[in-house]
């Protein structure tokens, strides 16, 4: 999987009026340690350093230079690492003008030395700043006042890093939907005029026969690009054998969606995967899916349009370091009342396997294997009437009875909780899973793309008879 980088623009600030040598020389320190944060966490820094004397905005008539160079050098999110007590008026127009993510941090200050007249004042500032950020409706992430060096600075530092992966994610979102939704799942379907007017989400289809055309074309055309494929998931340790001549078939499918999806610009994929492929060639495309998410390209079955748009923000919120994976709620565990079982008929990614080799793909087209128990979040994006929520919880992977397909036994705090909230909310029996705990990156990326964040561990929707 291919990470991305983000470019930030690095803002730091200083009010004009307050003593100056002491703030340049923390300017210098935390552009030190920002610059040595660029190779480990995969972004690059857009400096202000000769918009004036001392590279730090600190007059209001420096908004529109700094404005312009973060648009010439198409910046992703700015940080205003405040110096001392900084300038709001030209952070909060900076910060309108550009409408991306925005952090603020200033870092502790010493003591007070007697009474001389504290030089910096840095957390004094940024409560005035934030203010004026309200009332221009700029939405911001804030780090604690802490010290430069502070742990929780790199921590939250790198998490704002995943924020702007996710928001910039979903605001440039455009999702290839091939065929149509199964007619038994009235469940899955989304408002498309809604998605593009509220969030600009553009749904690009791909009518069935065009579809099969592609595939055809890839099985007439490109026998080299087939086996290429098929050879890279032998070397992954997948049993194919019991796919006889369907391996080209399946592979097919999956060079053909790809190649739509990167023709229209997507960024995921919403398919058809009952009847057109079956009864055309012989195959589902389960496991093409789930090859797609390995490759970068996130896919949800069933032609359910949410679960492509919350895949797409969970990857993106992880930083691309691994894939999603989309999963049918089903049972309760038979023996832990608080633990379910996540399975769907093959569409895992493959690098998700548990132990990282085995596994196999049945001879329908189906991956059959168990992903990595482990800590994972489980996420569900989906609406009614207007309003757009993301459920989050986060569980862990538990042994539990062998089962058909691509599975997962998770244990969570309170299953009958989660079990409530999503039977009353506007949610459905697919959700969106991924390894590692990534609610708190959804929870702040809520808030810049105007979804409700509905935490499990919440009230919300929960109603009982007793």
């Amino acid at each position: 999987m291919t990470k991305k980088e983000l470019r930030i623009g690095i803002i730091p600030t200083r009010r004009e009026m307050f003593a100056h040598k002491m703030a340049y020389e923390q300017k210098n320190k935390i552009l030190k340690k920002i610059k040595d944060f660029e190779p480990k966490y995969n972004f690059k820094g857009i400096y202000i350093d000769d918009i004036n004397e001392e590279g730090l905005l600190m007059r209001y008539r420096e908004a529109e230079a700094v404005t312009e160079r973060m648009k010439q050098e198409k910046a992703d999110a700015i940080f205003f690492p405040f110096c001392n007590f900084g300038q709001e008026e030209a952070i909060a127009r900076v910060a309108k003008n550009l409408n991306v993510p925005v952090l603020i941090w200033g870092p502790r200050d010493g003591a007070p030395n007697g009474l001389e007249w504290r030089p910096t004042d840095s957390q004094c500032g940024m409560f005035a700043a934030t203010k004026v950020l309200s009332r221009y409706g700029v939405t911001f992430s804030y780090i604690e006042n802490c010290a430069l060096d502070d742990p929780i600075f790199e921590r939250e530092f790198a998490a704002f890093l995943a924020v702007t992966d996710a928001v910039k994610a979903f605001r440039h979102m455009r999702v290839a939907v091939i065929s149509d939704r199964p007619k038994e799942f009235l469940s899955v379907i989304s408002n498309e005029g809604e998605l593009l007017e509220k969030f600009g989400i553009e749904l690009a289809p791909c009518e069935s026969t065009l579809m099969i055309e592609m595939v055809n074309k890839q099985l007439e055309n490109n026998r080299e690009g087939l086996d290429a494929l098929l050879l890279s998931l032998n070397d992954a340790g997948l049993d194919l054998s019991r796919l006889g001549e369907k391996k080209y078939a399946l592979a097919a499918i999956e060079l053909a969606m790809n190649e739509f999806a990167e023709k229209n610009q997507c960024s995921a994929i919403s398919s058809e995967c009952w009847r057109m492929f079956r009864s055309i060639f012989g195959i589902s495309p389960c496991f093409v899916f789930g090859d797609l998410c390995d490759r970068g390209m996130p896919a949800a079955c069933e032609n359910d349009v949410h679960a492509a748009i919350m895949s797409v923000l969970a990857m993106a919120a992880a930083r691309y370091e691994t894939p999603p994976f989309v999963a049918d709620l089903t049972i309760r565990h038979p023996e832990n009342n608080n633990a379910e079982l996540l399975w769907h008929c093959g569409p895992f990614a493959k690098t998700l396997k548990r132990g990282g080799t085995g596994g196999y793909v049945a001879e329908g087209g189906q991956g059959f294997y168990e992903i990595e128990h482990g800590v994972h979040t489980i996420m569900r994006f989906d609406g009614l009437k207007g309003e757009y929520f993301i459920f989050t919880g986060v569980g862990k992977g538990i042994d539990g009875p062998v089962t058909n397909g691509n599975y997962l036994w998770l244990e969570t705090d309170d299953w009958v909780r989660w079990e409530k909230k999503l039977m009353f909310g506007p949610y459905i029996h697919h959700v969106v899973g991924i390894p590692g705990d990534i609610s708190a990156v959804i929870r702040e990326t809520c808030r810049y793309i105007g979804v409700t964040f509905d935490d499990a561990r919440s009230d919300r929707f929960v109603y009982s008879l007793s």
